[in-house]
């Protein structure tokens, strides 16, 4: 008897796994759909709302076109194609439209933001471009110059101390996220072959490095003692696409992300802008150390936790709500279009959501 019932004790276990199994791709299956839904859900009303002259925005038109803009690009592998890609096309020409040899303006309270997110967003554009089938109707020498006057002015309005203000010739003031805004973009210059300074770009990690404290989070501004949350994210984020990993910094800052957890993110002042970093830093970490599974499930546990709330606010038009500080800062416009850049990082087309720069074009490698 007790043969008889150990074996049907363990047919039973085995039956139990069996059904068990397969709910496991299935949930994750449904995740992505869900993420996918409700990206393009996003997009769409993105698209049927677009000003006439291209731009997305209330006061910060600049940086919030350019996330309109990077979640076109970001969630097709024909970016330039259909409705989606004429109105990505509109959009890049509005910010286009406002350089004026190599300069953005400032909007509200920042110039870097609008500097940075644009030139960003021109980058990518520029990028994808050589890596598509359908190209888009528009100047693409005119994109690459427009990039490689940007990243000149960037440079050129670096801080002694490495890191960049809200606003140019400021040499003596620095803080977190302007300078995250700085080096992403270039950055993404580079990795389409741009010419950038690279001493500008290894001051600019630097800074975002001295910045971190002993819990592993990033200070607001370098010396103040702060432990950000959505500034730690942002640091991860940016730290992650140096060349040479600085392990030790990296997994501190993992760690700080850990315990803050996604739920605390959403609940701060910039929601979709901590969770926009978060999901990338975590993608960019899970890139280098995925073959460890605690780390692969850390990782991923994180981003799937950030990507559900964000679906959660999501509305049944498509759009996503102002939250935290941005209320009564912005219209609507911002937060879908940021909600919508949020749920399309870990597709990785972009070359920021990746460790390893895209593989160019030989005409168009950096020299």
């Amino acid at each position: 008897m007790r043969h008889v019932s150990a074996s049907a004790f363990g047919l039973g276990v085995l039956l139990l796994l069996a059904a068990q199994s397969p709910s496991q791709p299935a949930k994750a299956d449904d995740h992505a759909k869900a993420l996918k839904a409700a990206r393009d859900k996003g997009l769409d009303w993105l698209t049927k709302n677009q000003a006439q002259n291209g731009s997305w925005g209330k006061t910060y038109t600049l940086a919030v076109t350019s996330f309109a803009c990077l979640s076109y690009l970001g969630a097709a592998d024909e970016p330039f194609d259909g409705e989606h890609g004429k109105a990505l096309t509109k959009g890049l020409a509005f910010l286009l439209a406002n350089q004026n040899d190599g300069m953005f303006a400032a909007q509200g309270h920042s110039w870097i933001h609008g500097q940075g997110f644009a030139t960003l967003a021109l980058s990518e554009a520029y990028g994808r471009s050589l890596l598509c089938k359908v190209k888009p109707d528009i100047d693409l020498k005119k994109v690459k110059d427009a990039v490689a006057k940007s990243v000149v002015i960037i440079g050129k309005n670096q801080s002694t101390s490495g890191g960049w203000w809200y606003h140019p010739n400021s040499p003596n003031q620095h803080e977190g996220s302007t300078t995250v805004c700085a080096v992403q973009a270039l950055v993404s210059a580079n990795n389409f072959g741009i010419p950038i300074d690279d001493k500008v770009l290894d001051k600019g990690f630097e800074y975002l490095k001295k910045c971190q404290t002993k819990e592993g989070g990033f200070n607001y501004q370098l010396g103040d003692g702060q432990n950000m949350k959505e500034g730690t994210a942002a640091a991860v984020a940016t730290l992650g696409l140096m060349q040479k990993f600085d392990f030790q910094v990296m997994i501190n800052g993992y760690n700080f992300l850990l315990k803050t957890t996604p739920a605390v993110i959403s609940n701060e002042r910039f929601p979709y802008y901590g969770h926009f970093y978060g999901i990338m830093g975590m993608h960019l970490l899970w890139q280098e150390y995925k073959a460890d599974k605690k780390f692969n499930d850390n990782t991923q546990g994180y981003i799937k936790g950030a990507q559900k709330d964000v679906i959660s606010w999501q509305a049944k038009d498509g759009t996503f709500p102002l939250k935290g500080f941005m209320v009564g800062q912005e219209n609507i416009g911002y937060a879908t279009a940021y909600g919508s850049l949020v749920l399309t990082v870990t597709e990785a087309r972009l070359s920021i959501y990746n460790r390893t720069p895209p593989k160019l074009p030989k005409e168009n490698e950096k020299k």
